[in-house]
């Protein structure tokens, strides 16, 4: 395993503003192969290894959080490892499309930490400059007893504007959105996770009830298809057939996970198709197809999320499920199929959308 010891050994042991191993470094930790669980692990690294604010395991800890924006969907920017006056010395910023804007305060410690009113000052600079009131502040912290800046921040000025995670819970939140994105769909699972972070308008706590109920939601289906699944089939339910049109017009809002799993399962020559195979060729597409937007490797986990995001769509129409799942014995793992009744139209449907890649890969 790669360890961030190794790297800074290789940039010669230190990140310095304005040094080309701080680009280096910045680029080679932004690359989307690397999963949650090594940049978990990494984070962890730092932690571990930082003794102070100026050493290198601290900065690149500061960097990898600001680079956590690019997953959550925003675009990011970088800052100063070091104050400097006259320059915006802001650890980093995430911004959404819209133009919300997060500054990020990145500790690996809440030692020491001086006064919130430094963060407040970037906050009124960079919202004078950009003419926007939608300028929040984020202090992401590695260890330490919060509760003191916790108080700071309610008796100061920027209790509005201005909140704290820590960064395992940041990692939580991470999890959380790649666990509904093959359900609803990257784009949706950002949205949602985008408003988590950002300050929530408190006087209507609607606002926040809906938030918990919309991820509730999503996630219990998630659980209860993978439930279904355990129990070897589904249960078994009086919905109706599909017409030809009635389908393709549902696989026409497929999320890009979804699409990954239709084609693998049609894409075989013999039936049903173990789980293994199943991540192996929806893996196979999006390499292929990359104008699918996913670049990052599919799991397992992936099948049940696209199943569960199917399932939503279809419960609404009174719509049988075009797939059948149970454990096979035999094959030591759950296996899956498209319907006799619907393979043809989905096969069709699939080489339409140019999801085909049966004679690529032989």
């Amino acid at each position: 395993m790669i360890e961030i010891k190794d790297i800074l050994n290789l940039l010669g042991k230190e990140l310095k503003d304005n040094i080309e191993q701080a680009g280096r470094f910045r680029e080679f930790i932004e690359l989307e192969k690397w999963p949650t669980t090594q940049i978990r692990k990494w984070l962890d690294e730092c932690i571990t290894s930082s003794t102070g604010a100026h050493d290198p395991y601290n900065r690149a800890f500061q960097d990898l959080v600001v680079s956590l924006g690019r997953r959550f969907g925003f675009e990011i920017q970088y800052g100063r490892y070091a104050g400097k006056s006259g320059e915006e010395n802001y650890d980093g910023i995430w911004k959404k499309e819209n133009g919300d804007t997060i500054i990020l305060e990145v500790k690996t410690s809440t030692w020491p930490i001086g006064s919130v009113g430094q963060l407040g000052d970037y906050i009124d600079r960079l919202s004078k400059k950009e003419e926007t009131k939608n300028i929040f502040g984020l202090y992401v912290i590695g260890k330490g007893d919060v509760q003191p800046l916790i108080e700071q921040i309610l008796g100061s000025k920027y209790k509005d504007s201005m909140r704290l995670i820590l960064y395992k819970d940041l990692l939580e939140i991470l999890s959380l959105k790649e666990e509904l994105e093959p359900v609803i769909g990257e784009r949706s699972a950002v949205e949602k996770i985008q408003n988590l972070l950002l300050p929530i308008e408190s006087i209507d706590i609607g606002n926040i009830v809906r938030l918990i109920l919309e991820i509730a939601t999503t996630k219990s289906t998630a659980a209860e298809v993978q439930v279904e699944e355990k129990e070897l089939e589904e249960s078994k339910e009086e919905d109706e057939p599909w017409t030809k049109a009635e389908l393709l017009l549902y696989l026409k809002d497929a999320t890009p996970y979804q699409r990954m799993l239709l084609g693998a399962l049609v894409q075989v020559d013999k039936e049903p198709i173990t789980s293994k195979t199943v991540t192996f060729l929806m893996n196979e597409i999006a390499k292929r197809r990359p104008s699918e937007g996913i670049d990052k490797k599919i799991t397992g986990r992936a099948i049940a999320g696209a199943r569960a995001g199917l399932k939503m769509r279809r419960k609404p129409l009174g719509k049988e499920d075009i797939i059948e799942s149970w454990w096979s014995q035999a094959e030591r793992d759950y296996v899956y199929r498209i319907k006799d009744d619907y393979k043809q139209i989905v096969s069709n449907w699939v080489k339409e959308e140019k999801l085909w890649i049966k004679e690529e890969i032989g």
